[in-house]
């Protein structure tokens, strides 16, 4: 499991914010290397990361609140802009900026 969908998981879990892109891969395994006597080497699975909900992740991955495709910006920008605040005017800056 990646940072990102840990992190992804955990926002969509504790309802912290709308997510904006495409799945994520999804290995939600947890893999412990042995040598063998021959010299190769397997691998045991040993655990399954979840979310913090317990919802699992491995082979599902994690789907975005809003798919990433036509007009997916366009859309995370009206949803950001009805937040308000300091916090709304600062995102519209920074994509000014680096658009």
């Amino acid at each position: 499991m990646s940072a990102a969908e840990l992190l992804t998981g955990a926002l969509q879990d504790r309802g912290r914010a709308v997510t904006v892109g495409s799945r994520t891969f999804g290995k939600g395994s947890v893999q412990m290397p042995s040598a063998l006597p021959d010299g190769s080497v397997a691998e045991l699975t040993v655990g399954h990361y979840r979310t913090p909900a317990g919802h699992a992740v491995d082979g599902r991955g994690i789907t975005p609140d809003l798919a990433a495709g036509e007009r997916a910006e366009e859309r995370a920008r009206t949803v950001l802009s009805g937040l308000g605040g300091a916090r709304s005017a600062k995102m519209t800056a920074l994509w000014q900026r680096d658009s």
